[in-house]
């Protein structure tokens, strides 16, 4: 089997495909719902996928079920098997 290289990208490139600032990006990281998976010196990078992934998933919590950034943070870190 294959194993799938992950395509790393910058919190600049992260907010453009959440729609969101980048302020609002560091807000996310702080809050745990988006993890660091890589450093390049000192400059996060993030998985695209789990990016994209994560875009979708914290937009159906809040919509459809009125859950707050920190509950979606441990719903997140539930079904992802995340540490949090």
């Amino acid at each position: 089997m294959a194993v799938r290289k992950k395509k790393l990208i910058g919190i600049e490139e992260a907010a453009e495909l959440f729609g969101k600032s980048i302020h609002q990006m560091r807000q996310y990281k702080s809050k745990g719902l988006l993890k660091v998976a890589d450093y390049q010196g000192n400059k996060d990078l993030y998985d695209m996928a789990e990016v994209i992934l994560l875009k979708h998933l914290i937009h159906e919590m809040r919509v459809t079920e009125g859950l707050s950034l920190a509950q979606i943070a441990r719903r997140l870190d539930q079904m992802m098997g995340r540490a949090a």
